[in-house]
């Protein structure tokens, strides 16, 4: 299935290909004095370097300032659902958002200064089809404690994430990932003592052949949310 059908069958928060009904003028103004909690327009004026007369356009217009509000998302960490819509619990704490992300930052420098970080690709299967759809940042300590290595993945299942070892191709006794006619799929394999190896679903057990089977690795470690 091309990207194009999934992306057409995907229902998203919010319709992709349609414009977004945010507030506007008079609204967005007002919301932004409240964040800054400054005393009126000329102050917020001045806090965001334009001319107090921007104001008066957006509520004459009752236009949306996109790109200010981005900005000051990305300056401050005030969620976009707040700027845009006014979504939340009350109205945010904009030193306190500033010094949180200030924090994070310093402690991202302090880590990539000190240890050598990977990208973890995030996996998902999907009707037999195995799909990336993000990157875990780790360092050495998480791959030892995972027993993974910076060239593994993870799959990601409903109640959380499986860390496979694409070294471990050969079937003992465990949870793999593994692919039959181009269609993947986690399950538990043994090897028997009858030199046969088998998969199992609850106590049942069927033989595999291992020809026709693709070992990606072995499930080492998990993390459940």
């Amino acid at each position: 299935m091309s990207n194009i059908v999934k992306l057409k069958k995907t229902k998203f928060p919010v319709i992709l290909n349609q414009p977004i009904d945010c507030d506007s003028g008079k609204t967005i103004a007002e919301r932004l004095i409240r964040l800054f909690g400054v005393r009126n327009r000329l102050e917020l004026a001045e806090v965001l370097g334009m001319h107090p007369g921007s104001f008066s356009t957006w509520q004459t217009r009752n236009t949306t300032p996109y790109e200010l509000l981005i900005r000051i998302h990305l300056a401050t960490g005030a969620p976009m659902k707040y700027l845009c819509f006014g979504e939340g619990e009350g109205v945010p704490d904009v030193f306190s958002l500033v010094d949180n992300n200030q924090a994070i930052e310093r402690n991202s420098k302090k880590l990539q200064s000190t240890d050598v970080i990977y990208n973890i690709e995030i996996k998902v299967i999907n009707n037999g089809d195995l799909f990336k759809t993000e990157e875990l940042l780790v360092d050495e300590h998480f791959l030892k404690r995972f027993r993974i290595s910076g060239s593994d993945f993870a799959i990601e299942h409903p109640n959380g994430i499986h860390f496979i070892n694409s070294k471990l191709t050969a079937v003992t006794k465990g949870k793999y990932l593994f692919s039959v006619n181009g269609l993947y799929e986690v399950g538990e394999l043994r090897q028997l003592p009858d030199g046969h190896a088998y998969y199992f679903d609850g106590d049942d057990k069927y033989p595999i052949d291992q020809k026709s089977m693709k070992i990606e690795g072995k499930i080492v470690s998990s993390l459940e949310y």
